[in-house]
């Protein structure tokens, strides 16, 4: 009876670190893509600093470069196991980042700006509470998974050796995570264009 509790846990906790590494490397897919959109979207990630901060053209772009170097970087730790606690806390750093400037544009009622905070040319959504939901659920998300890692574990042989099907698995797992997230981003900006202006 001991004995099956003791194989029940490990499955169950192994389970739980499967389901943890999946969302760590949704975020990390999520953090490089929002590093690349924004090498891609200069001008217009620069003016949504710039519409968000108040900064100069010059101190807006210099931030551009820090923001898509901290995302670049958070994104790469994220996907490295022994790096994968630094890189949930400078993630979690970010977001939460974002999420205070988004809070002082809604509260200045600023909510016409464009915060770049979709992946497309352009964001029609007004500023509202659907952006500091998710803003503060993404940083929250990366503090979970920075505390999840730094906690102690009991060595689990299983997950230490992989197989490579079940990386495959996870790595499926964490792209349909991803492309669910952009799936869901594009249908609520579609939702607030006029009738007629997607076509």
């Amino acid at each position: 009876m001991h004995g099956a509790s003791i194989v029940g846990y490990s499955a169950g906790s192994g389970v739980a670190a499967s389901l943890a590494a999946q969302f760590a490397d949704f975020l990390a897919l999520l953090l490089l893509a929002a590093a690349a959109h924004k090498v891609v979207q200069r001008s217009r990630t620069r003016r949504a600093i710039q519409s968000l901060t108040g900064l100069a053209a010059r101190a807006a772009t210099a931030a551009l470069a820090g923001l898509a170097l901290a995302e670049g970087i958070a994104g790469a730790a994220l996907l490295i196991p022994p790096l994968r606690a630094a890189g949930a806390v400078l993630a979690a750093a970010v977001w939460g980042g974002y999420f205070l400037a988004l809070a002082r544009a809604i509260a200045a009622g600023r909510r016409d700006v464009d915060c770049g905070c979709s992946f497309g040319a352009v964001s029609p959504a007004m500023l509202g509470a659907r952006q500091l939901l998710r803003t503060g659920a993404l940083a929250l998300g990366a503090l979970l998974v920075a505390l999840g890692t730094a906690a102690p574990r009991v060595p689990d042989a299983g997950l230490a050796e992989m197989s490579l099907g079940r990386a495959a698995s996870l790595a499926c797992g964490s792209i349909a995570l991803f492309a669910l997230y952009l799936a869901s981003d594009q249908l609520m900006d579609l939702r607030r264009l006029p009738i007629g202006s997607a076509r």
